[in-house]
């Protein structure tokens, strides 16, 4: 091969390129940044709109629908969902796939903009729109407590924020939590009656009365001053001595009518850690930023923070943690296999040539990170596991142009022509084994969707590592292998044989076998001689293989969407009754983590009455630390008995709205529960969260589910239902029994449904006619009601650089009385001050919860989960579907099942399609290569025949056929499949053209390749042991790992890979030249038999 030729020829450029692919790749993979996954951008765009008070149904149709009217006209639209609660309206618009999100949301922008001349006039602030990344979620939390007052912790904590949000990589931190300062003038609306003073008034007096005014500016002798008019209160004494109005001559001062206060807002958001009250820091970065470096600079910028005297500040979650687990896996899974690889070959090849065979894996890996930085490609979970998958395939071109390399030289060809000669050969079946390789993860780069654009990164990863791979084997390997390579027993010292000599001397096979390679040609010539019963057996063997796999697991458990895993986090979500407020909020978070905290089973000494976690004496330490040992118990100090638990921290508000469109697992409303390191956990954290639910069972007042913290991309339940029509509560009745039927389906758990009961409802109902004579309208009334109420920010109170709002409302004690109208004046234009109560009448009514639609329909939305190590999501959502399909639904009412459904059926759609291509592309360069289609279909039938090994291995394994890992890894599978069989009957065909006769040829090539075939395969799957079996060893801390939490995530795949491919094998060096051999036989007696006829 040219290139090959030249790099030899060139070998002092080769070894500097080495050089430099060493120092470039170290720099970019220190560089490269670390995510935990993937930057997906969600093809949704979320508009969110405020308008306080305002109860659901108006909410609908004030603001949701005449902003989902104007969006009809927005292309590329797939569903608009909307969600109206008290005070909000949130609507999410998705996006088919491929629409550029930047232009999406610049349409939305464009539609709201034209509905807002619709939308009420008194909105606080205009609707936002916005998009929402994966990368964007929280990646740090910090609590902030201590035994300071909320108001100056959350001060303090603002500090730290603005510290955090300066750390370049940052994108905002939020804050969750605490007390804020603010101003109050609650108006006693008796005296304000008793004066004759309207509510609405004081808003005009207290805001031009605050306020600095400019007097503009006058020239005086020489000079220009500036005049100014001092107006803004300095302290609360000026706010009570201000004059609102005077009657017969006597001013009735602020104070006489109403209290001010130097308070807080009223509490919108409380926050806890460890059952202590605090202020919660969600840190985000950047898309695309280093996640480990931003997390790292802000914990030494913590460090080095000065914090006030009993105040801390405890990392409650790490996203870091799982990346930097990662990272290491990915280390010392390269270095374990490096060992490995390097131990088999120095059995085979010998220490010499077993080290230049394994230089191909850090080369061809730091050439990947090099091309990675370039396209500007994270490593993330997905990036990681691709390298670690493609760790084996690494060595495989080199271990076949090596090994040939060694070859030529064994027998007499001089070092350098050898290693010239011996490339040359192997060149294009190595090439084209690579290409099949890489072609047949080429379908997987056009994977439609947020599951295409997640996974995107293997295909892309594998690509480029094995075409650095075969960059190293081609460029770099035959450099080394002519320099340092070294031959025992060389049949010819070359030193005068010429250079047809050399060719007929390379070109032979070897004839010196050992035992091993004995026997197997001796089972070879008799597995030719019984090429039927051969073949026979073979399918046999795939039929019994599948069949083991049906009676392990496959009955019960056939298929998988994505892979179960133990959870690190998990979220106590509350969904309480619409209008619920923070105090009864607070009794369910108090009663939620009392049963979480439950020291049932720790001794009573060790307990404090609360319940809450212990707090010892330094002899109850000692006794305790005992006690831990011989419970197991890893925690410095447990918060709850249940051992797998590390830090509870709660989140609760009374903010309307909450959630993004479903890719949270927490409500705005949850008790977060982190668990420890995968390595202390006691029990599996699925069995602590099932503890977790029979203790939270029967919480009254409120809705109680568990959500897992979600790996991978966002889907849908397992069971997901969609009942639609118009009314809203025969909708909420109609879930309510669709929920009892789904609850008695096996191993269903978590069902619940979106519909929320209304709260109810006084209609303050205006007599048009008397508001006319005096000039009124409803919407003045309706003003005058509202921030009577809610209250209204009239002005700002400036203290040094900090400025708080002043906020005038009424006494709290008259805003829980429905009869607080009657005491209400409202002015008129000509009739001076009338009373409220003569212009309306109170109703008591019922009244909506939060209304959801769905493409301008209401909807109510039934979801549950499933035990999927008992029973596949897929089967039971069937289950559900037959028994739903029974049920008789109302006129005009329709369910529709959706969720991880839909997303597994598009998913399994895709990947069959995928598979079908990848054959057909790896069909083509089979028949590029061999340029029969014969011979390319010998190679098919071991690809097809390979699925027994898949089938046996998850059979051994007893795990479900994932529909993506597992699909994913049978894809891979077949691309790695045809390397061996490429190399094995390419070089048949060279022995027959060299003129041997076909059963020896077929026996001579098996033979030569016997030792290359059996190490590829072997360095492939010992590459993917660790992930198999979770055991590698940490260079970093010298210990040996028996675990490892990410290898449940890629288990299915790597044994899928790594069983398919070692019954591949078996195949490669049996069944393909038995199949070789049947076909060129008949192709031979064909031939001969036309040829007969001709004469």
């Amino acid at each position: 091969m040219y290139l090959s030729d030249l790099s030899v020829k060139n070998r002092t450029s080769v070894f500097v390129l080495a050089i430099m692919i060493i120092i470039f790749g170290l720099i970019s993979y220190v560089k490269l940044p670390r995510e935990s996954e993937p930057d997906v951008k969600i093809p949704y765009v979320f508009i969110s709109t405020t308008y306080r008070g305002v109860a659901p149904g108006d909410i609908e149709t004030s603001i949701t629908t005449k902003i989902e009217e104007k969006l009809k006209g927005v292309k590329n639209v797939k569903k608009i969902k909307s969600k109206s609660s008290e005070g909000s309206s949130l609507i999410v618009v998705e996006f088919i796939t491929g629409t550029d999100i930047d232009d999406a949301v610049k349409w939305v922008k464009d539609k709201v903009d034209t509905a807002k001349r619709e939308l009420p006039s008194d909105l606080e602030d205009d609707p936002s729109v916005f998009e929402v990344n994966i990368s964007e979620m929280p990646i740090l939390v910090l609590a902030v407590s201590g035994n300071m007052g909320l108001r100056e912790i959350k001060e303090f904590a603002k500090n730290i924020k603005d510290d955090i949000e300066g750390i370049p990589g940052v994108l905002e931190v939020e804050l969750a939590g605490g007390r804020e300062r603010e101003i109050h003038i609650e108006v006693d609306p008796d005296l304000l009656a008793g004066n004759g003073i309207p509510f609405t008034s004081l808003y005009s007096t207290i805001s031009s009365e605050n306020q600095n005014v400019s007097g503009g500016n006058i020239a005086m002798g020489d000079g220009r001053y500036q005049i100014r008019v001092p107006g803004e209160f300095k302290n609360i004494e000026e706010f009570k001595n201000l004059i609102v109005t005077v009657i017969n001559g006597v001013p009735v001062y602020l104070s006489d009518i109403a209290t001010i206060s130097d308070s807080y807002k009223d509490i919108t958001s409380i926050s806890s850690f460890n059952f202590k009250n605090s202020v919660n820091l969600y840190v985000k970065k950047r898309v695309g930023e280093n996640i480990i470096n931003i997390v790292d600079q802000t914990l030494a910028m913590l460090n080095k923070t000065q914090l006030p005297q009993g105040v801390t500040i405890t990392k409650v979650m790490d996203r870091s943690k799982e990346v930097r687990m990662m990272v290491d896996d990915l280390e010392n899974n390269i270095y374990t296999g490096l060992v490995l690889v390097i131990a088999v070959l120095m059995i085979a090849l010998g220490f010499r040539n077993a080290v230049l065979v394994s230089i191909s894996i850090p080369l061809s890996m730091l050439l990947s990170f090099i091309i990675l930085r370039a396209l500007g490609i994270t490593l993330n979970m997905i990036t990681l596991f691709s390298l670690i998958l493609s760790l084996g395939m690494l060595v495989d071109n080199a271990i076949v142009i090596i090994e040939n390399i060694y070859r030529f030289m064994s027998q007499g060809v001089p070092r350098i022509k050898a290693a010239m000669l011996a490339t040359s050969e192997v060149a294009m079946p190595v090439v084209m084994s690579t290409l099949t390789t890489v072609v047949a993860f080429t379908p997987l780069l056009f994977w439609p969707g947020i599951m295409g654009d997640f996974m995107f990164y293997l295909p892309t990863t594998l690509i480029v590592t094995l075409t650095s791979c075969l960059f190293v084997a081609l460029i770099i390997n035959p450099v080394f292998g002519s320099v340092f390579m070294k031959v025992k027993n060389q049949v010819h010292d070359g030193a005068d044989i010429d250079a047809e000599d050399i060719m007929k001397a390379g070109e032979k096979p070897i004839h010196n076998y050992g035992f091993i390679v004995r026997t197997y040609g001796y089972i070879l010539r008799l597995s030719l001689n019984a090429r039927f019963a051969v073949l026979t057996s073979a399918v046999l063997i795939l039929v019994l293989c599948f069949s083991f796999w049906l009676y392990r697991t496959g009955i019960e458990r056939p298929v998988e969407f994505f892979p179960s895993m133990d959870p690190t986090t998990c979220y106590v979500n509350i969904e309480p009754p619409e209008g619920t407020d923070m105090n009864t909020l607070q009794e369910v978070a108090a009663e939620i983590e009392k049963r979480i905290v439950s020291f049932d089973n720790v001794p009573e000494k060790f307990r404090t009455d609360k319940g809450r976690a212990p707090v010892l004496t330094e002899k109850q330490k000692k006794d305790f630390e005992k006690f831990k040992k011989e419970q197991k118990i890893e925690a410095e100090k447990p918060v709850s008995d249940l051992q797998t638990i590390r830090h509870v921290y709660a989140k609760l508000t009374s903010q309307p709205g909450g959630g993004v469109g479903g890719f949270e697992q927490n409500s705005p409303n949850h008790i977060g529960i982190q668990f420890h390191e995968f390595e202390g956990r006691a029990e599996s954290t699925k069995i602590t969260m099932d503890r977790l639910r029979e203790r939270l069972h029967g919480i009254a007042g409120v809705s109680i589910f568990l959500a897992e913290g979600q790996h991978g991309p966002p889907t849908g339940p397992p069971i997901n239902l969609e009942i639609s029509g118009d009314n809203f509560q025969v909708l909420g009745m109609i879930a309510e029994k669709m929920k009892e039927v789904i609850k008695n389906i096996p191993h269903v758990k978590d069902v619940e449904d979106d519909y929320v009961k209304g709260t109810p409802n006084f209609e303050f109902v205006v007599d048009r006619k008397k508001a006319g004579l005096y000039g009124l309208t409803v919407g003045s009334i309706g003003s005058v009601i509202k921030t009577a109420i809610n209250g209204w920010k009239v002005s700002t109170y400036r203290e040094g650089n900090d400025s708080y709002d002043i906020v005038i409302k009424m006494k709290n004690a008259y805003r829980r009385d429905v009869d607080f109208f009657k005491k209400l004046f409202i002015p008129t234009p000509q009739f001076g001050l009338v009373p409220l109560a003569d212009l309306i009448t109170v109703n008591y009514t019922g009244g909506f919860g939060s209304i959801n639609r769905i493409n301008n329909q209401r909807v109510v939305t039934v979801k549950a989960k499933v035990d999927t190590n008992k029973i596949p999501g897929a089967v039971a959502r069937a289950i559900a579907e037959k028994v739903i399909k029974q049920y008789e639904l109302p006129p005009g009412y329709t369910v529709k099942f959706t969720g991880e459904n839909q997303e597994q059926d598009d998913a399994e759609a895709f990947l069959s399609e995928a598979f079908m291509i990848a054959l057909g592309l790896i069909f083509f360069v089979l028949v590029m290569q061999f340029n029969s289609v014969s011979h390319t279909m010998i190679i098919m039938i071991s690809v097809i025949l390979s699925l027994g090994g898949v089938f046996l291995g998850l059979g051994i394994s007893d795990i479900p056929f994932g529909i993506i890992m597992t699909g994913i890894g049978v894809i891979s599978l077949a691309g790695v499949v045809v390397n061996n069989a490429i190399v094995l009957l390419d070089y048949t065909n060279q022995l027959i053209a060299r003129g041997y006769e076909l059963t020896d040829a077929v026996v001579f090539a098996g033979q030569t390749r016997f030792r290359p075939v059996l190490l590829t395969a072997i360095t492939t799957i010992l590459g993917l042991i660790p992930m198999i079996t979770g055991i590698s060893y940490d260079f970093k801390r010298m210990k040996l790992l028996t675990s490892s939490e990410s290898t449940f995530w890629w288990y299915s795949m790597s044994v899928v890979v790594a069983y398919g491919l070692a019954f591949a094998t078996f195949l490669t060096l049996i069944v393909v030249p038995v199949i070789y051999h049947l076909i060129t036989d008949v192709n031979n007696r064909i031939s001969r038999f036309f040829a007969y006829k001709k004469q």
